[in-house]
């Protein structure tokens, strides 16, 4: 099954929340629980699930056949227009400017970067900046592939206001790299009601390997968003709004058992609905006896396509079966994705929150991609010119040869 046709920049594809919700939901219980599992469990993590399906609904654009079909499925049964209308809604409104009047400092940017001996084709570069404001730029991958690199590092560090350098590795990026999808967010927003950072004090916070550490936890008085569900509640801290009226909160669940978070988390990712009821129920005001949240500030990195394997996405990363025809145009060789780089920075204070996310996926040949000269014919049957040279450049010795068999 080959993908719908591209759409336009005036067909802005259909925004029905309920379906897109739900699998986004899903989406990000199953990656936050995986990211969690294993010798992870202990640490503090953070990802932006958005960000990686903003990344793979990218990808899925340029995708064909198989792959096109496995990247709809991880991304959950709504559908690919369903998804591709969910990423445009977050590119074209929900991300796309600065509430401003006081609301949350938000910027969002996608770009394409692509060799520059090579070109999307027409429908692909058309979906792209036209429902996700895409940026396409041309890098030189081939010829400088360290320069195309820091380029992209550089752009992703000013898209997230200097939290995320870096975030493709020295050898991420080498010559048969023909394209790089990439996505950043920043976010800064201040509480709808700031904590009194007089009321600050240090506690003890339970460690899941035992024990415990002091930290700055802040408190209030004030009623809270607070819900009881089975085995563990949930906070809404809201960030107060701009102009635009968009409503943006922090959601805390607490499992009521202190060494509960494995089994919070399999909830969560078993009945994701939990994480949508809680938003939508959350608005009425209970008073509180203690309320303490702490200050923290994380920056989590990872390469994520070993994830996305491990959550049924096979197809992309296949050097031999991985489909991404509708990408390029005239590309000289098969593509795929070589790896999925991701990191989130957030830093949770008495004043409000502070957050970035960057994604890059990293595609290349699944042989020499560039593509290679004519042939041509050297057939020396005639008066030529000879030079010899010095490495530097310097010409050593020149002459010509009219008559091969004249000797001096």
């Amino acid at each position: 099954m080959r993908r719908i046709a591209a759409m336009s920049s005036a067909e802005t594809p259909r925004w029905c929340p309920q379906h897109q919700h739900r699998d986004v939901a899903t989406f990000s219980a199953r990656v936050l629980r995986h990211i969690a599992s294993g010798d992870r469990s202990s640490a503090n993590l953070a990802v932006s699930p958005l960000f990686l399906h903003a990344a793979l609904t990218l990808l899925r654009a340029g995708a064909r056949g198989a792959t096109l079909d496995q990247i709809v499925a991880l991304l959950g049964p709504a559908g690919g227009p369903a998804h591709a209308a969910l990423a445009s809604h977050v590119a074209l409104r929900m991300l796309a400017a600065d509430g401003g009047g006081g609301g949350p400092t938000v910027r969002f940017a996608n770009a394409v970067w692509v060799d520059a001996a090579l070109r999307l084709t027409d429908a692909y570069a058309r979906e792209v900046t036209g429902q996700y404001l895409a940026e396409v730029r041309s890098v030189p991958f081939n010829s400088r592939p360290e320069d195309a690199r820091l380029q992209i590092n550089q752009w992703i560090e000013s898209a997230t206001a200097g939290r995320i350098k870096d975030l493709l590795p020295q050898g991420s990026i080498d010559r048969d790299t023909p394209a790089v999808l990439a996505n950043a967010l920043y976010f800064k927003g201040a509480w709808e009601r700031k904590f009194d950072a007089s009321f600050t004090r240090d506690d003890a916070f339970y460690l899941p390997t035992g024990g415990h550490v002091r930290v700055p936890f802040m408190s209030s008085t004030r009623d809270q968003y607070i819900a009881r569900r089975p085995g563990y509640k949930v906070l809404r801290l809201p960030y107060a709004r701009g102009r635009e009226h968009r409503a943006f909160s922090m959601y805390v669940y607490l499992p009521d058992a202190q060494d509960g978070l494995p089994s919070l988390l399999q909830k969560l990712g078993s009945d994701p609905a939990a994480l949508l009821e809680s938003s939508v129920t959350l608005t009425t005001k209970v008073p509180v006896r203690e309320f303490k949240v702490p200050r923290f500030t994380m920056s989590y990195n990872t390469k994520a396509a070993a994830t996305l394997r491990d959550l049924g996405l096979t197809l992309p990363f296949d050097p031999v079966r991985a489909d991404f025809g509708d990408m390029l145009e005239a590309a000289p060789g098969p593509l795929f994705v070589s790896e999925v780089y991701h990191e989130c920075f957030v830093k949770v204070d008495e004043e409000g929150t502070e957050a970035a996310a960057a994604t890059a996926v990293v595609a290349k040949g699944s042989a020499r991609w560039r593509q290679s000269p004519p042939e041509e014919d050297f057939i020396a049957d005639h008066p030529f010119v000879f030079l010899i040279q010095e490495f530097s450049g310097v010409v050593v010795f020149a002459g010509q040869v009219t008559n091969p068999s004249v000797s001096l």
